[in-house]
């Protein structure tokens, strides 16, 4: 039954290639030239409309799928199913505990202890689990993925100066306000360098290397909202009436931004002087990254100062 109902989409991909031979043996400038044209562009429109609504219903059967093999029982439970939400990334990282107070033998390497995590990464929203069995998962805490940042070794974690074996590819994940409304650090290992960065990439939002202008990803973006009616001049340029809502992408250091209307997906560039921006869960959890800074930069001072008190007389 599902072969026989692939066959019109199987079909319908292949009419492009026909018609595009078609069009190529036609004399330029014909009236049969320009219909086959028009067909061809009407035809790819389809195409492509196709292969959207097909990869929409894969990503919703994904999430479908997800849902059935996750459990709530120590964590507050989230809603899944949503059409704007489907799989980023998924695998597996494990959890090190470093046990920094206990004495050891000189060369030996610090007590730690494992603890092997699955995570589910969609597009706003970051779940961690733990396996239990062969086809289901534990959620053990989760929170939305603008909340998370990432920390490569050696920019002041706490770690020994050997590490274990296992421990090659560390990195710090930080969540800044989990479903209990608390901040978690872990450390984490990968299987390998590049799942480490892979891992590091999708986590943390993409960093603008030119100072003139910053990046958003689409889910953590700030939003504006029009206060006076702007009229484009150029084509490139986004029309906005009063009240119009925009996500912005891009910031320009000469005030202009790029962004996409939320009523119709239009995208564009527009002044920023015609906006005000709107508070949103970008700017709450630009707050409390911020606030997270200014913690670890005391917790630093602090450690500076009692490094270097002079030792008490014995």
């Amino acid at each position: 039954m599902s072969s026989f109902l692939l066959l019109p989409m199987q079909r319908i991909t292949r009419l492009p290639l026909l018609v595009d031979a078609i069009l190529r043996r036609l004399p330029e400038g014909s009236p049969k030239y320009r219909r086959c044209q028009e067909a061809l562009t009407a035809i790819n429109k389809i195409v492509l409309d196709c292969n959207d609504g097909a990869r929409k219903m894969g990503r919703m059967q994904e999430m479908l799928h997800i849902s059935r093999i996750l459990e709530f029982k120590d964590c507050k439970a989230v809603p899944l199913i949503s059409s704007s939400r489907w799989l980023v990334k998924r695998g597996e990282l494990v959890k090190v505990t470093f046990d920094l107070h206990s004495k050891r033998t000189f060369g030996r390497t610090a007590r730690y202890s494992k603890t092997s995590l699955h995570l589910f990464l969609f597009t706003d929203l970051l779940l961690i689990t733990k396996k239990k069995g062969e086809d289901y998962f534990s959620v053990v805490d989760h929170c939305p993925r603008n909340l998370v940042q990432t920390t490569s070794l050696g920019e002041g974690m706490a770690v020994p100066a050997r590490l274990p074996d296992c421990c090659r590819h560390l990195f710090q994940m930080t969540i800044l306000q989990n479903h209990a409304g608390r901040m978690v650090e872990m450390l984490l290992t990968a299987g390998s360098e590049s799942d480490k960065t892979r891992w590091m990439d999708v986590l943390t939002p993409v960093v603008s290397s030119d100072p003139e202008q910053r990046i958003y990803e689409e889910w953590d973006c700030p939003q504006v909202q029009c206060r006076h009616a702007y009229v484009p001049e150029q084509p490139d340029e986004l029309a906005l009436q009063e009240s119009d809502v925009v996500n912005v992408f891009r910031k320009m250091s000469d005030g202009w931004y790029e962004g996409e209307r939320i009523r119709d997906g239009v995208r564009g560039w527009f002044p920023s002087s015609h906006t005000v921006e709107v508070i949103n869960a970008h700017v709450r959890s630009r707050n409390l990254r911020q606030r997270y800074r200014l913690l670890m930069a005391s917790h630093c001072y602090l450690e500076q100062q009692q490094q270097q008190r002079p030792a008490k007389a014995t």
